[in-house]
């Protein structure tokens, strides 16, 4: 079967996605629909996704540059190559920005075909000041507040509450883009647990099984395609914990205490893979580069704490009652 493409434009940058298959496709399609264009920007991410039996015999004869539970990885000058305990194979020439990802599994083909696109796309999106916040984002109106909450804290369960709220808007359920003291959108499909996505029409949700997280439902960005909101001003930091109890609730809080949390989701990308993923690459004369890259965030961090007003939200049990605390500090 021939291979086709589907195009995107991330605020510039550019990926371009070809495979032989349909489903691999469809999804990446459906993932990023807020992005797709009739041609790609540059510079250009190029990914070549093929199901099929991985070429392990193009790993070079290195020895293993790092090891982790998911991969072993091997690099050879401007090119990674990450072999996923035999059952997948990855290749990225960094120098080209182009990869390609062999599977027989087709959720692990799909899987590693949209992470790779999200950490060339974040890095090069790092490059230009454009960076990736470990958030909720939503607006009412030109406020923006961004939630922040530990992984697998309930941000996306929260974002599809808040999506039922008249007048609000979202940006992204996990990642928005900070820019210039801007937030901007980064809508991507919205993972959710079995069972919560209950009242969505079953023609925007489909079923994926992950490595780590086990089986997600996903919600189409064609749902809630009507309500993105392209960028805002960033008007409340709210930082998010669980507590015991039934009732949540929201209190104003000290933008020093706000501080460290902003630090982990915004300047260090803690719950973010792919930000971790390429500060583990490459040797001493990459230094500056990453230098500049953490300089940026950090000053994007800062530029954010000194315009929003800080929050803590107690989330409890009751995850409409922490929705309406949300949206009461908007205004």
């Amino acid at each position: 079967m021939a291979s086709e493409s589907v195009n995107f434009d991330f605020y510039g940058t550019g990926l371009s996605l070809s495979s032989a298959s349909p489903e691999i496709l469809d999804g990446i399609r459906r993932d990023f629909e807020y992005f797709i264009a009739p041609t790609a920007s540059s510079p250009i991410v190029k990914i070549s996704a093929t199901t099929g039996a991985p070429p392990f015999d193009r790993i070079p004869r290195k020895f293993a540059s790092m090891m982790t539970p998911k991969a072993v990885t091997y690099d050879d000058g401007s090119t990674r190559y990450n072999d996923y305990g035999g059952r997948a194979l990855a290749i990225f020439d960094f120098k080209r920005e182009f990869g390609e990802i062999w599977s027989e599994d087709f959720d692990l083909l799909y899987e590693l075909t949209y992470l790779t696109a999200l950490s060339r796309i974040g890095e090069i999106h790092d490059l230009r000041g454009i960076h990736r916040a470990h958030a909720l984002g939503i607006a009412r109106g030109a406020r923006g507040a961004i939630v922040l909450l530990p992984e697998g804290g309930g941000k996306s369960t929260l974002a599809i509450r808040l999506l039922a709220t008249d007048g609000i808007r979202i940006l992204s359920d996990d990642t928005p883009l900070i820019s210039r003291g801007k937030m901007l959108a980064f809508p991507t499909r919205i993972g959710l647990k079995q069972g919560e996505a209950r009242g969505i029409d079953p023609a925007w949700l489909r079923t994926m099984h992950r490595r780590e997280h086990g089986t997600k439902t996903l919600v189409d960005v064609g749902w809630f395609r009507d309500r993105i909101a392209s960028d805002a001003q960033p008007f409340a930091l709210i930082v998010g914990t669980r507590h015991g109890g039934a009732e949540s609730w929201i209190e104003p809080m000290t933008k020093m205490k706000a501080g460290p949390a902003l630090a982990a989701n915004l300047v260090f990308g803690l719950g973010l893979p792919q930000v971790i993923e390429y500060f583990l690459r490459g040797g001493i004369g990459d230094t500056l580069r990453k230098g500049g890259i953490m300089a940026s965030r950090a000053a994007a961090a800062i530029r954010i704490a000194a315009q929003a007003r800080c929050f803590r939200l107690a989330m409890g049990r009751d995850i409409e009652g922490a929705a309406r605390a949300v949206v009461s500090v908007l205004g």
